[in-house]
């Protein structure tokens, strides 16, 4: 796989590759140096990849400049690394101009920087351009992609083995959510499969954890296109490279130039530090792969063991005054939902489980509308915030009071308390009067209803 498997000259004998600091200014960034020298504007700054990518061009030695609609506080840790945020009223000249995918091209800050001479580029596009110059391992797949990069990622930091990566989350057993690493071993990238974004990179390895039909707005033809656009991003890696797949992965071998490994089983009495079957089966995949760095048995059983995720992943966010404990999780596709729920009852199984559960976009809740009901069937009371809407058609209407007659009427569930609510003011009165001692209370879903998870009292 990673050049990290084939005996690099700083290897030992153990097959441990050892620490390393970054080696010149820009570890091999400074070849994307323009007319401006080693800078970059980054717009929309403040999400979580955008935030990574800044972190490791500062890294780097660039100077980066960052434009965000939430601004940025004094005390952000990106100001700390040394970030400057833009001035609008100050010349611009960069070599660069990287805008999220929620930033149109006709950004006044786009358009400015290109005014002045900037090459522009979506964020996925420069992860592309990177991946050109240091090889990638690529973590794909429709779940699971933010948890196994980040295990990845924490199990070779664990080792000594200094890689660089990018998560789409906050790891706490990580420095940050990105870091630049030995540039002379692979950088770990979680990558996207929404708009296609990963058609961008030209991988030189790949860890593919799964292919689910996901994001309807991406992909109305469902399943068959999305094994498509799998398919195009396998082709686009290294003939050179692997693909280690993971145990829920279809058979995508006759897409990539590399060679197709699947990852081997564990034992059955493997120690897995996080709960959950879908985590059982990640860490099938988190083993194989930090196996071909030649990590020994005793370095991959501690990185499976010690794991214990990323933010919004079965996170524990708060302890009410009588006992009962909030939970966030992102889970917003009905086999997310499902995961999780499952996932909750195997950490807390004597725990009564109230969720609170918010879908994700009208698109998606039509799409896979008749599977999420019984996705929560494991829930012993479901408060239901209305859909929140993102990148939905205008013409596009829908309201979550439609799920209540299929949840009302799922075997066995029919007396479970079960509310929709249009606010979260209302939600925490209505989630007040059901709570008891010791409860559960699960927060689901990727849109404000962490918000709602941490103001809970």
């Amino acid at each position: 796989m990673p050049p990290a498997t084939k005996t690099p000259q700083n290897q030992p004998a153990d097959g441990v590759l050892n620490d390393g600091a970054v080696t010149g200014l820009g570890g091999g960034l400074e070849a994307l140096a323009g007319s401006a020298g080693a800078t970059l504007l980054l717009v929309g700054a403040g999400g979580c990849g955008m935030r990574g990518l800044a972190k490791l061009f500062l890294q780097a030695g660039w100077s980066v400049f960052g434009q965000d609609a939430r601004g940025f506080e004094e005390n952000d840790s990106l100001i700390q690394d040394g970030l400057t945020p833009l001035d609008p009223e100050q010349p611009l000249n960069v070599s660069w101009v990287v805008r999220s995918a929620a930033v149109p091209a006709s950004d006044m800050h786009v358009a400015r920087a290109i005014a002045g001479g900037a090459q522009s580029a979506l964020y996925s596009d420069m992860l592309g351009e990177i991946s050109k110059i240091r090889p990638v391992l690529a973590i794909a797949g429709s779940h699971g992609k933010t948890t196994c990069t980040g295990w990845i990622a924490y199990g070779l930091r664990e080792a000594g083995i200094n890689v660089g990566y990018l998560v789409g989350a906050d790891v706490p057993q990580l420095p940050s959510s990105a870091d630049w690493g030995n540039p002379a071993l692979p950088l770990i990238i979680e990558s996207c499969e929404y708009a296609r974004s990963f058609h961008a990179l030209h991988p030189a390895d790949v860890a593919l954890i799964n292919v689910d039909a996901e994001h309807p707005d991406t992909y109305p033809g469902g399943l068959e296109e999305v094994v498509d656009a799998f398919g195009v991003f396998l082709s686009n890696m290294r003939s050179s490279g692997s693909v280690i797949a993971g145990p829920e992965t279809p058979d995508l071998a006759h897409f990539t130039p590399g060679n197709w490994q699947d990852a081997p089983a564990l034992a059955d009495d493997q120690v897995i530090g996080l709960h959950g079957a879908h985590n059982r089966r990640n860490a099938v995949l988190v083993a194989a792969v930090l196996r071909t760095f030649n990590l020994p048995d005793v370095a991959v059983n501690h990185a499976l063991a010690t794991y214990t995720g990323a933010a919004r992943r079965l996170e524990v966010v708060g302890q009410l005054e009588n006992g009962a404990t909030v939970v966030s999780d992102y889970a917003h596709h009905p086999v997310e939902v499902s995961a999780t729920l499952q996932a909750t009852r195997e950490r807390w199984p004597d725990k009564r489980l109230l969720v609170v559960f918010q879908p994700h976009q009208a698109q998606r809740f039509h799409a896979y509308r008749d599977q999420f009901a019984p996705s929560l069937d494991l829930a012993d009371a479901l408060l239901l915030l209305e859909i929140y809407r993102a990148r939905d058609p205008e013409e596009l209407q829908a309201s979550v009071k439609e799920l209540v007659p299929e949840l009302a009427a799922r075997p066995g569930l029919k007396n479970r308390p079960l509310s929709t609510v249009q606010n979260q003011e209302e939600g925490r009165k209505i989630l007040g009067s059901w709570l008891q001692a010791d409860d559960i209370v699960l927060c689901l879903g990727a849109g404000d209803v962490d918000t709602f998870a941490r103001n809970l009292r």
